[in-house]
């Protein structure tokens, strides 16, 4: 067993409570060997029990000075060996003495934490802060399963610390995560290097140039987002004909899904489809039958008048808007797909290229990075819901786990006030994952450098915390709140983290500590570039700018952009 009582005695306990143990230093000189984050151990209530406590602060007075410490679990003796346990099952009585945890001490503590952790279930993360030659292990099925977040202000390590987790999960033979990569950083995962293979599959969501469905573009066809997703980009709210035209669209699509399936000899399907079904339908008939109602005039009997239809007219602006969608081309990849995104199996097929883990890499990176930002809420909302979807219909004993990383996740699931339409149904996609993901092997890993913009229903249910440096008053705030209360003191060491540094709570690391975490070896793309260096030996590209305009005229990315679309010509 390890012997914690062999450590330098600091003093005994002067007050106990729930919350806090204050112990009263036996020499002044020790003030200056306790620091706020050390551990210490006092003795517990069971034979072979040791609490560990994490010093919160060091204060002259009461004597030699005082210590205050927040209990964090306990050290038992057990027949496999040492075994430390989260949480106070008792609390020191005063008198109790108080040992420092420090030098071989630390070491060998450090490395009971990661003992404690089944080996077919050990995440390596990094080193502890408190003692770099220990190995910070976190367990894999808690961090995946109980939803997690990564959250830190911009430059902290956010990028570089999903990069590494991606690359641990890309050591075991079936990982099945799928990345919201909001801004392409993570693309080098999908490429590898010149000695280092990838370790994801790299999707693009289709931008405005595309308009073929090849094996790494992704379209999103206007029949996979459902009802109220779909009225969310084509109905205006505050129209006073806005009710009519919701009732109108949804009658039409539901009749319109049905016809597709009958003619296709889908009979079963189309006894028990709805409106919100997955299933294709022709946009052109869906405006031909709209464009009916609005223009419908109806003969009265016996008189012979001509009067309105009931929808005369007040289907004629949410006509407008669905046709100014057709004809945007950055909307393309909705409403404009390949004629093979129509097909009744172009579904199946996707749904497997997302979903498969059985060649292949399990890793899958989606590239949001050509959406229109208006549009990224509800295309990474229909992508999770649809997902999510699929996976609890799936027979349970067949499912594979599940997650989903969100990068970037305050630009699609925001806090509720003052958002829109598009952010609300996203909102209520990924809301419900959050609550009920885990009964069906759906994960979440919120990426973000705004916690206090991201939705509190969402970060509620994570159970995980990987908190790099945040400087916002606001954001540390948010995760103070998160944590339990005996721990919210440990929030305070956020604003002076080092790039890469990070505090670990929740229950997938036994300790709730500071963590330097290991470098990826395939980094992302997110460095920070080197502003004063560039400018002293960079000069700007006339070549680059001119191809960098006809690219935003053409809405095609240049060739060092996009290796597949060649050099731009003019």
């Amino acid at each position: 067993m390890l012997d914690l009582a062999s450590g330098l005695l600091l003093g005994r306990v002067v007050e106990s409570d729930s919350s806090r143990t204050v112990i009263e230093l036996h020499d002044p000189s020790l003030l200056g060997r306790v620091t706020p984050a050390d551990l210490v151990s006092l003795s517990g209530r069971h034979a072979g029990e040791r609490l560990i406590g994490l010093v919160e602060g060091v204060a002259a007075g009461g004597g030699a000075g005082v210590v205050r410490a927040t209990l964090l679990g306990a050290l038992a003796t057990a027949p496999a060996g040492d075994v430390f346990k989260r949480g106070a099952s008792a609390y020191p009585a005063v008198g109790t003495e108080c040992h420092l945890i420090e030098g071989e001490l630390l070491l060998r503590f450090m490395s009971i934490l990661g003992e404690n952790v089944a080996p077919e279930e050990r995440l390596e993360l990094g080193r502890y802060v408190a003692e770099r030659d220990a190995v910070a292990v976190a367990d894999g099925n808690r961090l995946f399963q109980r939803h997690a977040a990564v959250l830190g202000s911009t430059g902290s390590g956010k990028s570089w610390t999903v990069a590494l987790m991606l690359e641990r999960a890309a050591q075991l033979a079936h990982p099945n995560i799928i990345v919201f990569d909001l801004h392409g950083e993570y693309a080098p995962l999908a490429r590898g290097t010149a000695d280092r293979p990838p370790i994801a599959r790299g999707f693009r969501v289709a931008g405005p140039g595309d308009r073929a469905d090849t094996d790494d573009v992704l379209f999103v066809p206007y029949w996979l987002l459902d009802r109220d997703e779909m009225l969310s980009l084509v109905l205006d709210e505050s129209d006073p004909d806005a009710p009519n035209q919701a009732i109108r669209f949804s009658d039409h699509v539901h009749k319109l899904k049905i016809s597709s399936l009958l003619a296709d000899g889908y009979e079963e399907t189309a006894a028990t489809v709805t409106v919100d079904s997955p299933v294709p339908y022709a946009l052109e008939n869906l405006l031909t039958w709209l464009t009916a109602d609005d223009e419908e005039k109806i003969v009265t009997q016996p008189s012979g008048d001509v009067i309105p239809g009931p929808f005369n007219g007040r289907l004629t602006r949410f006509i407008s808007r669905l046709q100014a969608r057709l004809a945007d081309g950055r909307y393309a990849f909705m409403f404009n797909p390949p004629d093979e995104c129509r097909e009744y199996e172009w579904l199946v097929r996707t749904a497997a290229e997302l979903l498969d883990t059985s060649e292949g890499p399990g890793i899958k990176v989606i590239d949001f990075s050509e959406v229109p930002a208006e549009a990224v809420p509800v295309v990474a909302g229909v992508l999770a819901r649809l997902l999510y979807d699929i996976q609890f219909w799936t027979d349970a004993e067949h499912r594979t786990p599940l997650c989903f990383i969100c990068d970037e996740a305050h630009l699609y699931m925001p806090t509720a006030e003052g958002k829109g339409p598009t952010h609300r149904e996203a909102l209520r996609a990924f809301e419900q994952i959050a609550k009920e993901g885990r009964k069906y092997g759906v994960g979440l890993m919120i990426v973000s450098q705004r916690p206090a913009d991201v939705s509190r229903t969402v970060l509620a249910q994570c159970n995980n915390f990987v908190v790099l440096r945040l400087t916002n008053d606001q954001d540390q705030n948010v995760i103070a709140q998160l944590v339990p209360q005996t721990l919210a003191r440990l929030t305070d060491v956020l604003p002076l983290l080092d790039v890469g540094e990070a505090l670990l709570l929740g229950d997938a690391l036994l300790l709730p500590t500071r963590v330097k975490l290991d470098p990826p070896l395939i980094a992302p793309s997110s460095a920070t570039r080197a502003f004063w260096n560039d400018w002293a030996d960079h000069p700007s590209s006339a070549a680059a700018i001119v191809d960098g305009v006809e690219a935003l005229r053409r809405q095609v990315r240049p060739s060092g952009w996009r290796d597949a679309v060649g050099p731009l010509t003019r």
